[in-house]
């Protein structure tokens, strides 16, 4: 399958409407509604306390000034899905941990309905990124993209120590429950789609690994749930999206909450994003931090290893929240 991209290119803009095994039994409904949601600045003295409430109140939220060079690595991606199909073929697979994955929706041979995206996948490590094996095209994925994880490492790890003293900790008690951390970097394509109350760019889910760092275009279409209710998360120009993941929400014992959100498609743009996911080691036993556990805040979470709850997200559990509770 070479992915949804490729399907909608060989239509020549013909294609009227969305393909049987993409259509969505509960379609999305137009949202007007816009999220307020605070923005952190990494330069502002205010840094720490902001970071802190932002993660206890809202679990989204954007950062400024983080020093990253956003432009670079998303032009790596669009030449990436704009290359070839026969070359992107190289790459693709549906294993899981594979070092380098391009794949279409989460795992095709196991969904019923297909999301409408085309990705790439890599896992990383910090120290490893000059050998990693990165995509052969363009030929400076290799470079941008190491600057990149390297930039979202140390920002993450400074994140990490400042909302691990928010939760009453020593300032590198997460840093340690995430052990030998890793970095999921998730490219995704999102082509224009003839109609998009049929379809989704990715149904409403919550993220997989601790924190993730959000780079997207000026298209929009990512969405976030509160209470019962939907609401459109604005791109802003030079900032990144930054919102708790499963693996916080479970090591926090529920003060850092993952947040439900989805994606959406339009008709008349295609969408590009790169998601960059920090988690803890893959064998890690990821369960509530025992400071965080008493009589009075019993534990509400069951363990288990990253590797085991990345491997239910894409074989089982395709969207919703995936944690066990206790």
């Amino acid at each position: 399958m070479a992915g949804i991209k490729a399907f909608v290119d060989s239509c020549n803009g013909t294609l009227s409407g969305v393909p049987e095994r993409y259509m969505m039994p509960n379609g999305a409904a137009d949202v007007s509604r816009y999220a307020v949601l605070p923005i952190v600045d990494v330069a502002s003295e205010s840094f720490e306390r902001d970071l802190v409430d932002a993660c206890t109140k809202y679990g989204m939220f954007y950062v400024k000034n983080h020093g990253i060079h956003t432009e670079d690595v998303m032009r790596c991606a669009l030449e990436f899905f704009n290359s070839p199909s026969e070359d992107k073929m190289r790459y693709y697979t549906e294993e899981i941990f594979t070092s380098v994955r391009y794949c279409t929706s989460m795992m095709p041979s196991k969904e019923e309905k297909l999301e409408w995206h085309d990705h790439l996948q890599m896992w990383l490590k910090e120290e490893s990124l000059g050998v990693h094996p990165w995509p052969a095209f363009p030929a400076s994925y290799r470079d941008v993209g190491s600057e990149y994880a390297r930039n979202i490492f140390k920002l993450g790890k400074r994140m990490l120590l400042v909302m691990s003293e928010g939760l009453g900790l020593r300032s590198n008690r997460l840093l340690e429950a995430f052990a030998e951390m890793v970095l999921l970097t998730r490219a995704n394509f999102y082509p224009a789609c003839p109609n998009p109350r049929q379809a989704l760019g990715m149904e409403g889910h919550t993220d997989s690994g601790g924190l993730t760092f959000v780079l997207q275009d000026g298209v929009g279409g990512l969405q976030l749930k509160q209470g019962e209710d939907w609401y459109n998360v604005r791109p802003l120009e030079g900032m990144l999206v930054v919102n708790m993941g499963d693996q916080l929400e479970v090591l926090s014992n529920g003060r850092y909450k993952s947040i439900l959100h989805r994606v959406m498609v339009n008709s008349k743009s295609s969408r590009l994003s790169v998601g960059a996911f920090l988690g803890p080691s893959l064998d890690a036993e990821i369960s509530p931090i025992p400071e965080l556990v008493s009589q009075e805040s019993p534990a509400k979470y069951r363990s288990r290893t990253y590797r085991d709850y990345m491997h239910e997200v894409y074989t089982e559990h395709f969207s919703g929240k995936n944690v066990y509770v206790a």
